[in-house]
């Protein structure tokens, strides 16, 4: 027998004996019993009565314990079915559920989710746990939905009802605020269709969302929940008005984290699930067409409840607001190689709404180890190739284009095309360009006046910066030399990577890029937010082994002005001074368009 084999076996004769000490009337049940249940062979469980309370607990250990928490369900007690944390089968949700145990130690384990199950037994029959559906409504919804069908939404957190739109999809459903949204989102995600439709649809808001036992079975009942509500009726209302054959509910509410829940339901005409052979009933029967009273809709309709899944999910995750913030933004990303592409994705990721990649470049074998590219892209240009890829993967990214050329073709074709920008990310690691970029946002004309994000890799990865240069105080140029080399490097390589035709070569791999691609992106987020301001410089030194391994070493300068990095592998702000031989215009650059400017005075 294995060594897993033997702790269960262990384990299990410790929990058996221990039951018949402390839990009187146990009785273990058989694999037939089991199997009856729905648990398949090398399950254990046990049948513990509640005395003095009705009905029994199971008790069911999986074939991980101890390794696993033990599972208890509530037997013959159909009257706590719609209870809290009970669910329908009757397994309870302990609070431990999820939670790290003495794996050493089944017997307390055991001991003290038995404690757990009897005290929330005895909970839910005092009726003490009912906040706990507003706690956790969403989940209590999904158990208590009468369908799996999908409402994926993508809705702006709004407290207030409101008519939205709907795309009635084979598989799912997608409600928006507008047309527009929605058809940015499904062409983002499948491709285009001109023949896709829309249909109305509504968002209602509540200040208290319904218990179970109050949730909604049908289209009268649920026009009964939302009268509580006058401007959700109204848009109920509105709604059986103007829905032809189906249509979708959003009931929203408040969560106890400050956030909102959301539970879903699709109203439907009588007899669309028929075979068709008999007559269907007219929805306004007795009426002339459009003059029916919407609460007889309601009463003619049927309505299930259905789980809602949204596809905005990625901008809940993060701090409040901060989501729809970023959602609203324009960046641009110069260079999608190594660094860029993995800064784009993280981007995306942290709910930028628009973004734009421009590089002239293309993917190669070479590139594979430390590109968010794959093989199938070889070949391609690494903006188009990054862009297609890209709003598959997060279609709720409002506008997502490339440039397969480089800025300066970008400025030449139009002059106007990185002047509304809210950060330009430049990740080239070309000197002659950037220093170009660099006089171009210093030029006064405006034709780039955003903050320009600056990243790059010292040799084998052994340091990463990024930094943040804006229209006034220290400028790129001002810790570079004139042939772009760094003042203060912050590694020293006595053997330099293989130059040839094409430049130096850089080794390193993806590993050693994760940590800069997280930092220019942290500081790109920070400057979006308002929570830095340029100039800003941060530096990732690599752990000191990297360094050594590759034949490198801490720069003596960089240890003379800001310390001995000792074993690295840690983030660093450090100043960026301004040089007084920089040719750079330091002083403030304020631009009044022609059409804005005040009228002399006399």
């Amino acid at each position: 027998m294995s060594f897993l084999g033997k702790k269960r076996d262990q384990a299990i004769g410790a929990v058996t004996e221990w039951l018949n000490t402390a839990v009187s009337g146990t009785i273990q049940l058989d694999q037939a019993a089991l199997r009856k249940l729905g648990y398949k062979e090398n399950w254990d469980g046990w049948r513990l009565p509640l005395v003095g309370r009705g009905g029994a607990l199971h008790l069911l250990l999986d074939p991980d314990f101890p390794y696993s928490l033990p599972r208890f369900a509530l037997v013959e007690r159909g009257d706590l079915l719609k209870a809290p944390h009970v669910e329908g089968s009757g397994k309870l949700c302990l609070s431990g559920d999820g939670s790290r145990v003495n794996t050493l130690d089944p017997v307390a384990v055991i001991a003290y989710s038995y404690k757990e199950a009897l005290s929330l037994i005895d909970g839910d029959e005092a009726g003490d746990n009912r906040e706990d559906f507003t706690v956790d409504f969403e989940a209590y919804w999904r158990r208590d939905a009468t369908d799996s069908f999908q409402l994926r939404t993508w809705l702006n957190p709004e407290r207030r009802s409101r008519p939205v739109w709907a795309w009635h999809g084979k598989n799912y459903y997608l409600l928006a605020e507008s047309q527009d949204d929605i058809s940015r989102w499904l062409t983002n995600r499948h491709g285009s269709d001109t023949n896709r439709k829309f249909n109305e649809a509504a968002f209602i808001w509540l200040d208290k969302l319904p218990e179970p036992e109050a949730f909604p079975d049908n289209a009268v009942a649920l026009r009964h929940l939302v009268q509580v509500s006058p401007e959700g009726l109204k848009v109920f209302d509105w709604l059986m008005t103007k829905m032809a054959n189906r249509a979708a509910v959003i009931l929203a509410g408040p969560a106890v984290d400050g956030g909102i829940s959301l539970a879903g339901l699709i109203i439907e005409n009588p007899d669309l699930a028929g075979t068709g052979k008999a007559p269907r009933v007219s929805i306004s029967k007795g009426f002339r067409p459009g003059k029916v009273p919407s609460y007889l809709l309601a009463f003619r309709r049927s309505a299930r409840r259905v789980i809602v899944e949204r596809v905005d999910a990625c901008l809940g995750r993060m701090r409040a607001g901060e989501g729809l913030e970023l959602a609203a933004k324009r960046v641009a990303i110069i260079g999608c190689g190594s660094l860029g592409s993995g800064v784009a994705k993280l981007m995306l990721q942290s709910g930028v709404g628009s973004l734009t990649l421009i590089d002239p470049d293309y993917l190669d074998w070479v590139n594979l180890g430390r590109h968010e590219l794959g093989a199938d892209d070889v070949g391609r240009n690494k903006a188009t190739a990054l862009a297609n890829r890209f709003r598959t993967a997060y279609p709720h990214v409002r506008e997502l284009s490339a440039e397969p050329v480089s800025w300066q073709d970008v400025l030449r074709r139009n002059p106007e095309a990185l002047r509304n920008f809210d950060l330009v990310l430049s990740l080239m690691g070309d000197w002659n360009a950037e220093s170009a970029l660099n006089d171009l946002q210093r030029s006064g004309t405006g034709e780039l006046t955003a903050t320009i994000v600056y990243g790059w890799l010292e040799d084998q990865a052994g340091a990463a910066h990024a930094l943040a240069i804006g229209q006034d105080g220290a400028c790129f140029r001002c810790g570079f030399g004139p042939t772009g080399t760094i003042h203060t490097s912050a590694t020293a390589w006595p053997r330099r990577g293989p130059i040839g035709c094409g430049g130096p070569t850089s080794i390193y791999g993806a590993v050693d890029l994760v940590p800069a691609q997280a930092m220019v992106t942290s500081l790109a987020i920070d400057l979006l937010l308002a929570r830095a301001t340029p100039p800003v410089h941060r530096t990732w030194l690599a752990p000191s082994a990297t360094l050594t391994q590759s034949g490198g070493h801490w720069n003596p300068r960089w240890i003379e002005k800001f310390g001995d990095p000792l074993q690295g592998g840690f983030l660093l702000a450090t100043p960026w001074s301004e040089e007084s031989t920089c040719p750079c215009n330091h002083a403030s650059v304020t631009l009044v368009a022609p059409a804005l400017m005040a009228p002399p005075t006399s």
